[in-house]
């Protein structure tokens, strides 16, 4: 006769393994990018500024085109 251990999760399909979620995580496809709060500061400055800078140059360019 076969005995149920306690405490023991059930079985699901959609679960994946251990030995598969641990291969993910060492062979990751990407790596994520890890720099200062200074840093990520500038970089949000410099996306805001192009972002401005080109409406600036779009809108110039459709007063210049007559729009």
């Amino acid at each position: 006769m076969l005995r149920i251990k306690k405490n023991k999760p059930p079985v699901s399909s959609e679960v994946r393994s251990f030995r598969a979620v641990r291969r993910l995580n060492l062979n990751r496809t990407y790596v994520p990018i890890k720099i200062g709060v200074i840093a990520g500061y500038i970089l949000l400055a410099m996306l805001s500024a192009s972002t401005s800078m080109f409406g600036i140059l779009v809108g110039a360019l459709l007063r210049i085109a007559g729009y």
